[in-house]
């Protein structure tokens, strides 16, 4: 190897993985968030809307006529969907119960590519790469962790905090 090239090695080998972690966990958390916040109505404090009970109408309209989810299963899902998307991005975010959250907000990636649009997986173009945006650092932080910059760290959860 070139001498620049082990330069490289070493200053990789130097972000402190706790730094790698909380951006990972806010990456997997932005998309989901503002999924979850276009989902909802009214008023919003601080530019964030709070009542999660308050979906709009064309949201319940969008998962059973377009994501194509059963009548009877479209509203209670729509209310799991905000729900998810309020709560899991949360929990990434500050930390707490963090692969919890990065398997939940895993599980909705995986059932909008497979269930709502499995067709996009064989396009060259398809969403299927957004998908795989989504996922990878979902896996980084259920596989290695929230990192030391967590609530989880804090309470003594197991976690790779220190690597």
């Amino acid at each position: 190897m070139t001498k620049l090239y082990q330069t490289l090695i070493r200053f990789g080998e130097a972000i402190p993985y706790a730094v790698i972690a909380l951006l990972a966990r806010f990456a997997g958390a932005i998309d989901f968030w503002r999924s979850g916040q276009s989902k909802l109505q009214g008023e919003a404090f601080l530019g964030v809307k709070l009542n999660i009970f308050n979906i709009a109408e064309k949201k319940f309209f969008l998962f059973e006529h377009v994501y194509g989810i059963p009548a009877p299963l479209a509203q209670p899902m729509t209310y799991a969907a905000a729900f998810g998307e309020f709560f899991l991005p949360l929990l990434l975010v500050f930390g707490l119960f963090t692969r919890f959250g990065a398997l939940g907000l895993l599980a909705m990636t995986a059932f909008i590519q497979f269930y709502v649009f499995p067709e996009e997986l064989l396009k060259l173009n398809g969403n299927w790469s957004t998908h795989l945006m989504w996922a990878a650092p979902l896996l980084l932080i259920l596989a290695q962790g929230p990192g030391a910059f967590s609530l989880d760290a804090l309470l003594g959860k197991r976690t790779k905090a220190l690597r």
